[in-house]
């Protein structure tokens, strides 16, 4: 809302905005208007008894903190000082937390800067982990947990008001409706520090914890994630994921003290860490960790399965299978159109189905002799499959030990990536597309092994050597026999693999029968059951149709 000039004091607009509360009530959020109703239902029953109406106090709390810690001060609308400049409502998101264990009203207050023009200006986008770097985490998990490397979980508390910077610009805000009767009229919030809804809140805070793990604990950033870092210290060894207000840690005991100790010295506030055990699950980033008896990690989704719905046919199919989409189930490829007729409907809903019926699959991480471990990328192309002849590409990375036996080979491991996408280039060959996705798969496993190797030199252990198998004998040709094409975008692509297999970034190329292929599920809609077999017993045995001894 900006003011009007002419306004010549704030009691107008005060009124404006009370005229529209009614409204406000009615995009109250369905989560909002539950955790009211049951903290009404909690306080006549005697479960919360702090003094007042529901969230009073918990809101006097929430201003009385922030208050304490100068993210904002309170001051008389004056006419001339803040004429032309946008002041934003605010408001209190009310919750009630410990619903398992013991009950709690807790509020956050909240700038309602959504429709900011201002943010076009500045920075808003703060990093957040990679998929894959969280995989890398458990795929090293169970065998480090036997080294006394354990994984922890920290949280810290009201992340973004606890940045050590100011906001770079002016940002004013009405008071929440229920904190106007306790100020003089006219009173409005300068906003200093950042605070939940300010788009700029998130890039604050990711500065503040970020450096303070490079300079209180020593930490460097991989490769190719800014949220995945690790020690530069060997007695003290650490592998940190940050999520915003979440980190994901393996740490030493002397790490584990040590984090603690700094986060303390730095006054910033965080729950009591959760250590993974057989006792103790944890959830990070929408996942949930679960320790087995044998010491492998189960890692399954945190009730996303349970929101899924199948799609039926009527006048809001469209907007219900978007939605439906969007809550996961666009992993099927065969899936992914934007105006969907019956049969992408029907496709939808059979893979709905799948998950709504198969919520307990997840992936298992087990222990691993790091010392001998080698990282695995099956790549895959499929020329022209899609309806719009584009064509399928994917890759699947494993880090996994090896033994081989004449012309098979078996690996067991950890899925730590993988990947499947219609490819943005024009293809014109099967080739083309083989190629294609088998730059996308080295790309990422150079990324991801340049990282490992920063944390096996940390644990004195020898550098994980690359393996790259294809089902595509005239690209295992391209790059190990010298074969060429005549297409000049894919004699670059053909010529930087090359180099790097020269260089032995890529330790092997290997030609593999099609069947044991892992990427076929990346690609096809039909695949073969090589990716099924890995993921329930955490290995597969491979066929070899041809490889080249490297000395």
């Amino acid at each position: 809302m900006t003011c009007n000039p002419q306004y010549n004091d704030l009691e107008h607009l005060i009124v404006d905005m009370e005229e529209k509360d009614g409204e406000w009530m009615t995009h109250m959020t369905w989560k909002e208007q539950s955790d009211f109703e049951l903290a009404i239902q909690l306080r006549k029953d005697g479960v919360i008894t702090t003094p007042g109406d529901s969230f009073h106090e918990s809101q006097q709390q929430e201003i009385d903190g922030l208050i304490a810690r100068g993210v904002f001060k309170f001051v008389l609308f004056d006419p001339k000082q803040h004429a032309n400049i946008r002041i934003f409502n605010s408001w209190f998101v009310n919750e009630v937390k410990g619903k398992t264990t013991i009950p709690f009203e807790k509020s956050r207050l909240v700038i309602q800067a959504y429709n900011d023009e201002g943010k076009q200006e500045i920075l808003t986008q703060s990093p957040t982990i990679q998929r894959a770097s969280q995989r890398v985490i458990f795929a090293l998990a169970p065998s480090l947990q036997l080294q006394g490397i354990l994984l922890y979980l920290r949280d810290i508390t009201q992340a973004y008001i606890q940045a050590t910077t100011l906001l770079n610009r002016l940002i004013l805000a009405y008071l929440p409706k229920e904190l106007r009767h306790l100020y003089p009229e006219g009173t409005i919030m300068v906003v200093r520090k950042p605070l939940y809804g300010i788009p700029e809140a998130g890039t604050h805070w990711w500065a503040t914890y970020y450096k303070h793990h490079k300079e209180k604990l020593s930490m460097v950033t991989s490769t190719y994630d800014p949220c995945l870092l690790i020690t530069t210290n060997k007695d003290a060894f650490g592998v940190v994921g940050m999520q915003t207000d979440d980190t994901l840690f393996l740490a030493s005991e002397h790490f584990a003290i040590l984090e603690d100790e700094e986060l303390k010295k730095a006054k910033l506030m965080a729950k009591p860490r959760d250590k993974l055990s057989l006792a103790s699950n944890l959830i990070f980033n929408g996942c949930s960790l679960t320790l087995e008896s044998d010491g492998t990690i189960a890692l399954l989704q945190k009730d996303q399965g349970k929101k899924l719905r199948l799609v039926t046919k009527g006048e809001n199919s469209h907007q219900e299978y978007l939605k439906q989409r969007a809550r996961g189930a666009y992993i099927a490829s065969i899936s992914q159109h934007q105006s969907p007729t019956a049969d992408n409907i029907r496709n939808l809903n059979k893979r709905i189905m799948w998950q709504i019926e198969n919520q307990s699959r997840g992936i298992k991480y087990i222990p691993l002799d790091l010392s001998n471990v080698k990282i695995f990328v099956f790549v895959d192309g499929s020329f022209a499959n899609n309806k719009d002849f584009s064509s399928q590409i994917g890759y699947v990375i494993i880090l996994a030990n090896e033994s081989s036996t004449g012309d098979e080979f078996e690996i067991t491991g950890n899925l730590t990536h993988y990947s499947s996408t219609k490819s943005k280039r024009v293809t014109r060959s099967v080739l083309a597309s083989e190629i294609y996705g088998m730059v996308g798969g080295v790309d990422m496993a150079i990324s991801i092994g340049t990282t490992i190797n920063m944390i096996t030199r940390q644990l004195d252990l020898p550098n994980v050597p690359i393996v790259v198998c294809t089902d595509s004998y005239s690209l295992y040709e391209c790059l190990v026999k010298l074969g060429t094409t005549k297409e000049k975008r894919l004699m670059i692509d053909i010529m930087a693999l090359r180099q790097s297999y020269e260089r032995r970034e890529l330790t092997e190329v290997r030609w593999i029968n099609g069947k044991d292929n892992l990427a076929d599920s990346m690609t096809k809609s039909t695949p073969n059951k090589a990716l099924e077999q890995f993921l329930n017993e955490n290995r597969l045995k491979v066929r070899v149709e041809g490889w080249v001894e490297r000395k």
